[in-house]
């Protein structure tokens, strides 16, 4: 272990890039490797996709969602020394609890500022509601003005009125083999939806069915006050049963149940 001032360190990114370098990942594919293998992701797109998240991180563009935090942690020994690991949890919540992320002219190439609307805070990687906000919003908004930590680019080229609608309901009906769009994700109240393989590794696992890729879709979203395009996320039905799920700050009650036939 080569002895470092940690504390020294007040950006999370300067603080990652260095454990990268001085455990041996000069570059990001070498890491990228590594991620892809503890994730347990062999696709090309997906090393591609990872590659291109650590260069992000390394200079401070976006922040990674809490469990790819921890993955980081694992990989890079960050437990071999109580300062080092204080360091990064005190930097990396410091990060997430800034909103904006802009160009800027710093060591790392960005600078974070506060969010203009402070109705809205980042929590493990993306933008939600506050609490005090739960009683008076329905709770299946939050993920549709959440922030996945990529960078923001408008959908302006996406024809609204092709894409299907998602109608929060907290209750969920389905027979198996059946499908239905449930949520929605967006980086913010002006950015994009989000990408599928930003989103996957965060979503619960389930008994009764799967969450798969539902494509773009739009939301209305009280908390930003318009209707938008967002990630959908769709769950299929497999097995009989009834759980309760939280699906990116939203809690569902799904119920999986073969079709009542009503006798002749």
């Amino acid at each position: 272990m080569i002895t470092e001032d940690w504390q020294g360190f007040t950006n999370w990114h300067e603080l990652f890039d260095k454990l990268c370098q001085l455990r041996g990942y000069s570059s990001n594919a070498d890491l990228a490797n590594d991620l892809c293998r503890q994730m347990g992701r062999s696709g090309e797109s997906d090393f591609r996709a990872i590659e291109k998240n650590l260069r992000d991180w390394r200079l401070g563009r976006r922040v990674p969602l809490r469990r790819n935090a921890l993955v980081l942690s694992r990989l890079l020994e960050v437990d071999s020394d109580p300062i080092l690991r204080k360091q990064w949890d005190a930097t990396y919540r410091a990060l997430v609890d800034r909103h904006d992320y802009v160009p800027g002219h710093g060591p790392g190439g960005i600078r974070l500022v506060a969010n203009r609307d402070q109705s809205y805070r980042i929590h493990a990687g993306r933008r939600v509601l506050p609490i005090a906000l739960l009683i008076t919003l329905p709770v299946g908004l939050l993920a549709a003005v959440g922030m996945n930590g990529r960078e923001a680019t408008g959908p302006a080229s996406v024809d609204k009125t092709e894409l299907p609608t998602i109608a929060y309901n907290a209750r969920a009906f389905l027979s198996p083999g059946a499908e239905k769009l449930i949520h929605g994700v967006v980086e913010g109240c002006d950015g994009a939806p989000s990408e599928w393989i930003d989103l996957e590794a965060s979503l619960p696992a389930s008994k009764t069915g799967s969450f798969v890729d539902g494509g773009l879709a739009t939301q209305m979203m009280n908390g930003c006050g318009k209707e938008m395009v967002v990630r959908a996320i769709k769950f299929v039905a497999a097995h009989p049963g009834v759980e309760e799920l939280k699906v990116f700050e939203a809690y569902f009650k799904i119920e999986v149940a073969p079709p009542l036939v009503l006798p002749d």
